[in-house]
């Protein structure tokens, strides 16, 4: 069985964007987990803990899930042959 690539792509974009969005705004309003925002914020530039850096983290996410779910449905196509 093959994966639609096209979706897989855009639904493992979605879904990180989304997880990193809720993650960040969880960070924001309560100021847990700051110090692992710390250590993602050299990957994700423009990212600062505030709203609006929530919404630059998650825009990041959904660009870094587009490139690995992609990458992960043509390599499982390819020895789902």
């Amino acid at each position: 069985m093959k994966l639609d690539v096209k979706a897989f792509t855009l639904a493992s974009g979605i879904a990180s964007g989304v997880i990193s969005l809720i993650f960040a705004l969880f960070v924001v309003l309560t100021g847990r987990g700051l110090q692992f925002l710390e250590i993602i914020a050299p990957f994700h530039p423009g990212y600062t803990p505030t709203v609006l850096g929530a919404v630059i983290s998650a825009i990041w996410m959904l660009i870094y899930g587009l490139i690995v779910g992609a990458l992960f449905a043509y390599i499982y196509n390819y020895f789902a042959k």
